[in-house]
């Protein structure tokens, strides 16, 4: 507890149910160790997420399932976590994965994700025990962790949460494992130390609080507390400033001792009586007090030493968060001494000085913060919690997307004297209406615009100079990466963990009709050139398709189970149901497009090693026999012509638009996914 230094341990289980929390209960699973295994102590890449590569393995979560699905030790595979090694990732032989976690991993918190630090992988699954009525109280989250050779999963857990959407990260300190994690109904950060056991509340009250939100395993939390006035507890009251803190998973104690016994105990109980005191429990160190210099001084002042704090506002002032990211926190700071405030300046917050003064450190006149904190923008307008923020070469920027939906590149300038701090603007992509920033990595910004079933996927090369996207007169005349380029007509789920790129892959949760959520992956292209002419190469397979279905509608939704399915044998069994429902042309031009050749006048020779639907992106993992056969069903019934299927004279054609996989026998291959055209059965011949 902050009010006495010492840490504080959930030794009882009654309070532990009472906050929704539940003590870790011992013992593991029994499994056979995977083979190909090797212990090691490297570092993992992509920590937090659907995806973490470590050594020469992917682990990645294997789709979407429901938190209430069954969710038994060894039950589960779509949900479960599993892995593929890169050689077979390499090869295409993306149904060659494992089943690391046989449980369902479906956190509600979506930028939480699953982390890997030394041989184990951390990570959320639903609750699956039962309750005194005999029902799985799925909607519990319980914290754990499995041996990344599969053995090893604790049939317990450290933490259980009542509240599925928590959330929480995995960091590493000094060799420890700790579970950051936010029990939001009473309003405290937890670190529970995997090693010992120890849960530890690092702060309760806070008033907001930031995860970096790019380094998911940095181990540092930033929160804003309200400061309670004197003399006004119990019913307490607040200051009209408020103060920033920041705090490390491996805390244990505060670093200040606070004397709340003048002004901060309740008159109507004795002293030794519970509640007598004010809890205060805060084992973060203060950066930023908003103390005005007209205030009465409180013991949460920490750095008021002298009779004066000389505070450089006479009003004080309040802070809040736009973002913190890759260890900068970005945020508001209102000067309430202002005649007429309440526009708040945006700050980027860097490393904290030795002698650091969270009173004088504010902006102003006599502010002692040196370069720790820099002025971004004077108001939110444009440096938004949905803005990209990031630092190259000793300069920040900021992406931000305007009024008019145009993507702006904005340098940050050092100085006042340029109007909003801006020292020079950079217009990448314009039209790009209802666009979300997702990530930079590499020279690429990667965002999201509305999709069919979904998000679709797009990127631009962020880094350029102002003429290289004029399109009539810069580089985007001829190149691509200047150009806004969306990944074909992918679909994500919107709803689930964002797409990641891990070593050289794209992977995303497809929501494409009759993918059913599974984890889908592509070869990531090397620039948006290469990006474009796959991108065409997918155009030409569409055209194909609609192009044969003016006059062999029959034939054109055979090519579309041929290039979802690699094989057109059940159209040719003469035995089976489908054989007699094609002509001679109809099976010509099948051929034609199975063999990249031409027939009944059409070509299909552009397409050769893009007739299948592996050219572009592919399911990776397992399928339950389930969804297999559900959708080789669908599939069928969608594309091939049968006996039962009815004529009508005159065709009202509907066009629905579609995106299909389909598994081989209980397994699924590679597949693209492709917008289609389903046309019904003709009614007579050409």
């Amino acid at each position: 507890m902050f009010r006495k230094g010492k840490k504080i341990v959930l030794l009882l289980l009654a309070l532990a149910l009472a906050l929704g929390v539940f003590a870790a209960c011992g013992g593991t699973y029994k499994a056979t160790p995977l083979d190909g295994y090797e212990s090691s102590q490297n570092a993992a890449q992509s920590n937090g997420g659907a995806v973490v590569k470590k050594d020469g393995w992917y682990y990645f979560i294997n789709g979407s399932e429901d938190y209430s699905a069954t969710n038994t030790f060894g039950t589960p595979v779509k949900g479960a976590l599993m892995r593929i090694s890169e050689e077979d990732l390499a090869a295409g032989n993306y149904t060659e994965a494992d089943i690391v976690v046989p449980h369902i991993i479906t956190p509600q918190d979506y930028t939480g994700g699953i982390f890997i630090y030394g041989d184990y992988v951390y990570y959320a699954t639903p609750n699956t025990v039962k309750n005194m009525d005999g029902e799985v109280e799925s909607s519990y989250l319980d914290f754990k962790r499995t041996k990344l050779d599969g053995t090893e999963t604790m049939t317990g857990y450290y933490v259980q949460l009542s509240d599925n959407a928590s959330a929480y990260r995995y960091v590493e300190e000094n060799g420890v494992v700790y579970l950051l994690y936010v029990d939001s109904s009473n309003t405290e950060i937890h670190s529970y130390n995997t090693q010992t056991g120890t849960n530890t509340v690092l702060v309760k009250g806070y008033s907001a609080y930031q995860f970096d939100a790019e380094d998911k395993t940095n181990p540092t939390v930033y929160y804003t507390m309200a400061v309670t006035k004197k003399y006004t507890y119990p019913s307490t009251s607040s200051e009209s400033y408020n103060q920033l803190y920041k705090v490390n998973a491996s805390a244990t104690e505060s670093p200040y001792t606070l004397d709340l016994s003048d002004g901060y105990t309740d008159k109507s109980l004795s002293e030794g009586d519970e509640g007598y005191e004010m809890e205060y429990i805060n084992l973060g160190t203060i950066v930023l007090d908003g103390v005005g210099s007209t205030a009465v001084k409180t013991p949460f002042n920490i750095d008021w030493k002298e009779e004066k704090n000389n505070s450089n506002s006479t009003g004080g002032y309040t802070y809040s968060f736009v973002k913190y990211a890759s260890g900068k926190l970005y945020l508001t700071i209102t000067n309430l001494g202002v005649p007429g405030s309440g526009t708040a300046s945006v700050y980027c917050l860097g490393d904290l000085s030795e002698n650091w003064n969270s009173i004088t450190a504010n902006p102003g006149t006599g502010s002692t913060a040196g370069d720790a904190i820099v002025p971004v923008a004077v108001s939110t307008t444009n440096a938004t919690s949905s803005a990209l923020f990031y630092e190259a070469e000793g300069t920040l920027y900021y992406i931000y997307l305007d009024s008019s939906n145009s993507i702006v590149r904005v340098q940050v300038s050092k100085s006042a004297d340029d109007s909003d701090y801006i020292a020079g603007s950079v217009t990448l992509a314009r039209n790009q209406e209802g666009a979300t920033f997702l990530f930079l990595d590499g020279e690429y910004l990667y965002y999201s615009m509305s999709g069919t079933n979904g998000n679709a996927l797009y990127r631009i090369k962020y880094d350029g100079a102002e003429g290289d996207y004029n399109i009539f007169t810069g580089a985007a005349q001829s190149d691509e990466d200047y150009k806004a380029t969306k990944y074909l007509q992918l679909d994500y789920n919107s709803s689930w963990f964002a797409p990641e790129t891990v070593g050289g892959y794209l992977f995303f949760n497809n929501a494409e009709s009759y993918s059913d959520n599974y984890m889908y992956v592509m070869k990531n292209p090397e620039d948006n050139n290469a990006l474009k002419e796959l991108s065409d190469k997918y155009t030409d397979v569409q055209d194909a398709f609609t192009e044969v279905a003016t006059n062999f509608s029959e034939a054109s939704n055979a090519m579309k189970y041929y290039f979802y399915t690699g094989t057109t044998e059940i159209i040719k069994d003469e035995a089976g149901e489908y054989f007699a429902q094609y002509d001679e042309e109809d099976f010509q031009v099948i051929a034609a497009f199975e063999s990249a050749g031409s027939a009944v006048g059409f070509n299909f020779e552009n397409l050769k090693d893009y007739n299948k639907q592996s050219a572009f992106y592919n399911v990776v993992g397992k399928v339950t026999d389930d969804d297999a056969e559900t959708i080789a069903d669908s599939l069928k019934t969608d594309l091939l012509a049968s006996a039962e299927e009815e004529t009508t004279d005159s065709a009202a054609w509907t066009w629905q638009w579609y995106a299909i996989f389909v598994p081989v026998g209980v397994v699924v291959i590679a597949g693209a996914v492709v917008a289609i055209v389903l046309v019904k059965k003709r009614s007579g011949r050409r």
